[in-house]
């Protein structure tokens, strides 16, 4: 029997000791062959509070970072263009140049505080990829909820600070352009926020060797899906995003309905997605795409483009002249 290497608690037998089963052993057998590995420390029930409370501290401190530059940036694109601000008058415009550099503001200051917090809460930083972790049971309910309001009170000090600390009207609140319709709006909200929190569950929820990468893919996801967006409903994306701006300012759009609710169902959209390939086990779709095995790779033998030149020939003529591949390439 291969000795085992590594000794990690299931994440499904939280609060068992070793006796009750709760330990899977992993041999070298298992690494190699690439099996998943439930590597997760073991949790005494009494300090699930603690690290719950920590969580939520986390989410709040790193909800309120990332929109803080968020915001500042928004901020500064207006002003710089000349825009006077106000509670009525939102980020959507028509000017190129703000779109792009209020999407690299929000963009690439998730990907920084993401990256930061990624180890320590998850770095979640907003409600609706709460959501969608809580439904695919990668967090509890309670620590869903505690981290659900830290983040909507990290978005309000946010926008609190910004509107502190910057020139001219605070004008970042969501609003959506003159002659949108309430469900243009809606679907807006709904694919974009779809996006970013189906790249959230596939990069951050769904371990893999290119985890480690997940804050770039999806500071990237809210890039594209403010590109997509700024200019018609201001890219909300984020329900603490959404709210945060809107209770400094003491204003909500007649229709603030078609954020939240947009956002909600682009998280439920994303987790339905996410589910369905589960189901299907969609990693036999492209197998080995994630382990380093040489022999998954293509194969001349088995290409098209064999029968249309003589590489057959060649690599014969090769061995026949006892060159290796790695003889030859020198």
């Amino acid at each position: 029997m291969p000795r085992p290497l590594l000794k990690f608690h299931h994440p499904k037998s939280r609060g068992l000791d070793e006796d009750d089963g709760a330990f899977q052993l992993v041999t070298k057998d298992d690494v190699e062959a690439g099996r998943p590995v439930h590597a997760v420390a073991p949790t005494p029930k009494r300090h699930h509070a603690v690290l719950d409370t920590a969580a939520m501290l986390a989410e709040f401190v790193g909800t309120f970072m990332f929109l803080w530059l968020s915001f500042t940036g928004a901020q500064s694109a207006s002003y710089n263009r000349g825009g006077t601000g106000g509670p009525n008058q939102g980020v959507t415009t028509t000017d190129n140049q703000t779109i792009l550099f209020i999407a690299l503001s929000f963009g690439m200051s998730l990907i920084v505080v993401a990256w930061v917090f990624f180890r320590i809460s998850g770095a979640a930083f907003n409600p609706a990829v709460s959501l969608a972790l809580w439904l695919v049971g990668s967090l509890t309910g309670t620590r869903a909820i505690l981290i659900t309001i830290a983040q909507l009170l990290g978005g309000i000090a946010a926008a609190a600070v910004t509107k502190g600390v910057t020139l001219s009207n605070f004008s970042v609140t969501n609003t959506t352009v003159g002659g949108l319709g309430n469900g243009q709006g809606l679907a807006i909200e709904m694919f974009t926020t779809a996006m970013l929190v189906f790249t959230v569950l596939m990069m951050a929820a769904e371990k893999h060797r290119g985890t480690f990468l997940a804050p770039v893919c999806i500071g990237l996801a809210l890039f594209v899906g403010h590109l997509a967006s700024v200019g018609w409903t201001g890219a909300g994306m984020n329900p603490a995003r959404t709210f945060g701006p809107s209770v400094v300012n003491g204003f909500f759009p007649h229709n603030a309905w078609i954020w939240y609710i947009g956002q909600g169902l682009g998280a439920i959209l994303a987790t339905l997605v996410y589910i369905t390939l589960k189901h299907i086990d969609y990693q036999e779709i492209v197998p080995g795409v994630d382990m380093p095995a040489a022999e998954l790779s293509p194969t001349l033998e088995r290409a098209p483009i064999v029968g249309l030149v003589p590489i057959r020939s060649i690599t014969g003529e090769m061995h026949s002249m006892g060159l290796t591949r790695g003889e030859a390439g020198k």
